[in-house]
Protein backbone atom coordinates (compact mmCIF):
# COMPACT_ATOMS: atom_id res chain seq x y z
CA UNK A 1 0.00 0.00 0.00
CA UNK A 2 1.66 3.46 -0.83
CA UNK A 3 1.37 5.88 1.60
CA UNK A 4 -0.88 8.43 1.15
CA UNK A 5 0.26 11.89 -0.09
CA UNK A 6 -0.53 15.61 2.19
CA UNK A 7 -4.28 15.83 -0.39
CA UNK A 8 -4.77 12.12 0.93
CA UNK A 9 -4.81 13.54 4.44
CA UNK A 10 -7.80 15.75 5.99
CA UNK A 11 -9.27 16.73 9.07
CA UNK A 12 -12.84 14.69 9.82
CA UNK A 13 -15.18 17.41 11.56
CA UNK A 14 -16.77 15.39 14.83
CA UNK A 15 -20.15 17.46 15.57
CA UNK A 16 -20.64 15.60 18.91
CA UNK A 17 -16.69 15.95 20.05
CA UNK A 18 -15.65 19.58 21.59
CA UNK A 19 -13.37 21.79 19.18
CA UNK A 20 -10.03 20.75 19.87
CA UNK A 21 -8.41 23.36 16.95
CA UNK A 22 -7.92 25.69 19.66
CA UNK A 23 -6.06 23.39 21.65
CA UNK A 24 -3.78 22.85 18.69
CA UNK A 25 -4.61 19.04 17.50
CA UNK A 26 -7.73 17.35 15.78
CA UNK A 27 -9.86 14.98 16.94
CA UNK A 28 -9.93 12.75 14.15
CA UNK A 29 -7.74 12.47 10.97
CA UNK A 30 -8.11 10.13 7.66
CA UNK A 31 -5.32 9.98 5.83
CA UNK A 32 -6.60 7.26 2.74
CA UNK A 33 -8.17 4.62 4.14
CA UNK A 34 -6.59 5.16 7.72
CA UNK A 35 -8.79 7.11 10.27
CA UNK A 36 -6.55 7.97 13.22
CA UNK A 37 -8.95 9.10 16.09
CA UNK A 38 -7.17 11.21 19.40
CA UNK A 39 -7.35 9.90 22.86
CA UNK A 40 -11.02 10.60 24.14
CA UNK A 41 -11.91 11.28 27.56
CA UNK A 42 -15.18 10.24 29.11
CA UNK A 43 -15.36 13.31 30.66
CA UNK A 44 -16.03 17.22 29.81
CA UNK A 45 -19.68 17.57 29.38
CA UNK A 46 -23.31 17.48 31.55
CA UNK A 47 -24.17 14.07 33.57
CA UNK A 48 -19.94 13.29 34.19
CA UNK A 49 -19.31 10.65 36.01
CA UNK A 50 -16.74 9.29 38.67
CA UNK A 51 -17.47 5.50 37.66
CA UNK A 52 -14.76 3.99 36.01
CA UNK A 53 -17.17 2.28 33.44
CA UNK A 54 -19.60 5.00 32.65
CA UNK A 55 -16.60 6.63 31.64
CA UNK A 56 -15.37 4.31 29.92
CA UNK A 57 -18.25 3.82 27.64
CA UNK A 58 -18.83 7.36 27.04
CA UNK A 59 -15.12 7.69 25.96
CA UNK A 60 -15.48 4.50 23.62
CA UNK A 61 -18.75 6.32 22.44
CA UNK A 62 -17.20 8.89 21.50
CA UNK A 63 -14.05 7.09 20.02
CA UNK A 64 -16.79 5.24 17.47
CA UNK A 65 -18.75 8.50 16.86
CA UNK A 66 -15.58 10.16 15.13
CA UNK A 67 -14.74 7.14 13.44
CA UNK A 68 -18.82 7.28 11.74
CA UNK A 69 -17.98 10.93 10.69
CA UNK A 70 -14.72 9.35 8.72
CA UNK A 71 -17.33 6.69 7.10
CA UNK A 72 -16.50 4.04 9.19
CA UNK A 73 -18.59 1.78 11.92
CA UNK A 74 -17.32 -0.07 15.06
CA UNK A 75 -16.39 -2.86 12.90
CA UNK A 76 -13.67 -0.63 11.42
CA UNK A 77 -11.49 0.17 14.17
CA UNK A 78 -8.73 -1.86 14.00
CA UNK A 79 -6.30 -1.01 17.19
CA UNK A 80 -7.11 0.85 20.38
CA UNK A 81 -4.49 2.21 23.05
CA UNK A 82 -6.58 3.00 26.55
CA UNK A 83 -5.07 4.96 29.34
CA UNK A 84 -6.03 4.20 32.87
CA UNK A 85 -5.65 5.81 35.79
CA UNK A 86 -6.29 2.29 38.33
CA UNK A 87 -4.77 -0.76 36.50
CA UNK A 88 -7.38 -2.65 38.39
CA UNK A 89 -9.79 -1.38 35.97
CA UNK A 90 -8.34 -3.39 32.99
CA UNK A 91 -10.78 -5.96 33.74
CA UNK A 92 -13.52 -4.06 33.58
CA UNK A 93 -12.58 -2.83 30.22
CA UNK A 94 -12.37 -6.08 28.79
CA UNK A 95 -15.42 -6.42 29.74
CA UNK A 96 -16.66 -3.59 27.64
CA UNK A 97 -14.27 -4.27 25.06
CA UNK A 98 -15.74 -7.91 24.59
CA UNK A 99 -19.61 -6.01 24.80
CA UNK A 100 -18.59 -3.01 21.69
CA UNK A 101 -16.36 -5.68 19.50
CA UNK A 102 -17.82 -8.90 19.59
CA UNK A 103 -16.88 -10.38 15.80
CA UNK A 104 -13.72 -8.55 15.11
CA UNK A 105 -11.66 -7.53 18.79
CA UNK A 106 -9.39 -4.74 17.69
CA UNK A 107 -5.86 -4.85 18.90
CA UNK A 108 -5.22 -3.23 22.23
CA UNK A 109 -2.83 -1.76 24.64
CA UNK A 110 -3.92 -0.74 27.98
CA UNK A 111 -1.17 1.23 29.89
CA UNK A 112 -1.71 2.08 33.61
CA UNK A 113 -0.68 6.15 34.03
CA UNK A 114 -0.76 7.85 37.06
CA UNK A 115 -3.30 11.20 35.70
CA UNK A 116 -4.96 12.49 33.17
CA UNK A 117 -5.40 16.14 31.47
CA UNK A 118 -8.80 16.32 34.01
CA UNK A 119 -8.11 15.31 37.47
CA UNK A 120 -11.74 13.85 37.78
CA UNK A 121 -10.53 12.07 34.35
CA UNK A 122 -10.39 7.80 34.90
CA UNK A 123 -9.78 6.67 31.21
CA UNK A 124 -8.43 8.06 28.12
CA UNK A 125 -8.81 6.07 24.81
CA UNK A 126 -6.93 6.16 21.20
CA UNK A 127 -7.86 4.24 18.49
CA UNK A 128 -6.83 3.75 14.87
CA UNK A 129 -9.24 2.37 11.64
CA UNK A 130 -9.84 1.58 8.66
CA UNK A 131 -12.60 2.70 6.04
Amino acid sequence: MAAPSGRDISIVPVDSLSDSAKFGYSHCIRAGSLVFVAGQLGVGGAGDSNDFASQARRALDKVCSAVEAAGGSRASIVALTIYITNIADGRAFAALRKEYFRDRFPTSTLVGISALMLPEATVEIQAVAVV
